[in-house]
């Protein structure tokens, strides 16, 4: 396979929900740069390739103005490829790829093609006619982009990886403990959370909720009814995800659409959870029922239902057998999605297509 020159257009190097972008690009055996629109964050957890470009605060007017600066940033460096990741910055890689002359590859993991081209279609609509291969994460946001007209010659479906060195599979917890991660917004159904815990507080009383995230509104701790609300470690987040997994018995994602349309696009908390050897419960909702199998990898309950996830929660805090054998199935389901084999079907497909073009 040739090596080539892959130039990584992010909106922002990196958020730290970003774990499934971050993996590819460390394990590659290609030659990584990185445009990063916005100013660089989170390095000490993500550690950027050697050659990185931040545009800054003062990043020129999308489009043809900021791929010039670009092209003059880079001197004599020169990509073979651009890959952006996630759609926001569409007019800026579309730009950039045809003033270098090389193809493009575009991710896509949820908001910027559920939602955004509804809210605003000028960032994306006109563009999506431009990448030589578009990337989704699961059948779900594959049916999103056809949606929207692109060419399914160009569509690939690639999950998002796991980084198995954060992730091993370890014993449950005898402890009934139950954790959340992810953002506190309307798609991750936390409030539905919460009503469904207070009943299981009544059939459980020692069971303990832990849930790790940010947003609106901010959540308050309830100590009565076990629930304690821990915020990202700024020093290593990635560990404190690791440490609250290993702590849990039971991973729960209550999933739901959201109000604006935004749907998960494959859930990547519950799939360290099942490397992890975690029993996972989760919805229905979208693209989530392809990766956890219902009895067998995890449990699924209707989306938005939180008697369902109530009682679905209930029974595996007083069933360890059965908590032991979704665990199981769970680790190894979930080897599929090691970061090795998914940087692996990137690289592939870069040369696949350098070779093509």
């Amino acid at each position: 396979m040739r090596t080539a020159r892959i130039l990584h257009y992010l909106t922002q190097w990196m958020w730290l929900s970003d774990s499934f972008v971050f993996g590819p690009i460390a394990v590659t055996q290609h030659l990584p740069a990185v445009v990063s629109r916005m100013p660089v964050i989170n390095d000490h957890v993500y550690p950027p390739p050697r050659h990185l470009i931040s545009l800054g605060a003062d990043a020129p007017k999308e489009g043809a103005a900021t791929a010039a600066a670009v092209v003059e940033r880079l001197g004599g460096l020169r990509p073979d490829l651009v890959h952006l990741h996630h759609g926001y910055c569409l007019p800026d890689a579309t730009a950039l790829a045809s003033a270098l002359g090389v193809p493009l590859v575009v991710s896509f993991w949820g908001y910027d093609v559920t939602a955004l081209p509804y809210s605003e279609p000028e960032r994306i609509r006109p563009y999506l006619s431009t990448p030589d291969v578009v990337i989704v994460p699961s059948r779900f946001l594959a049916d999103v982009v056809l949606s929207l007209s692109v060419d399914p010659v160009r569509v690939r479906v690639v999950p998002g990886s796991v980084d198995r060195r954060f992730f091993e599979s370890a014993p449950l917890p005898p402890e009934p403990h139950v954790a959340f991660v992810g953002r506190f917004v309307a798609k991750k159904g936390v409030d539905v959370l919460l009503t469904a815990w207070a009943i299981v507080r009544q059939a459980v009383p020692t069971a303990e909720l832990t849930l790790l995230g940010y947003g609106d509104p901010v959540l308050a701790a309830d100590p009565g009814l076990g629930i304690r609300i821990r915020t990202p470690d700024p020093a290593d987040p990635r560990r404190q995800v690791q440490d609250l997994i290993r702590w849990c018995r039971v991973y729960v994602s209550p999933s739901r659409t959201g109000p604006d349309g935004d749907s998960e696009s494959q859930h990547i908390g519950n799939l360290e959870a099942q490397a992890a050897g975690r029993v996972v419960l989760t919805t229905d909702h979208g693209p989530i029922p392809e990766f956890v199998e219902h009895e067998a990898t995890g449990v699924i309950v209707p989306q938005g239902n939180h008697h369902a996830l109530a009682d679905a929660l209930i029974a595996l805090l007083i069933d360890m057998p059965r908590c032991d054998l979704l665990a199981r199935h769970a680790a190894v389901a979930a080897r599929r999605f090691h970061v090795e084999r998914i940087g692996k079907v990137h690289d592939a497909m870069y040369a696949e297509l350098l070779g093509s073009s």
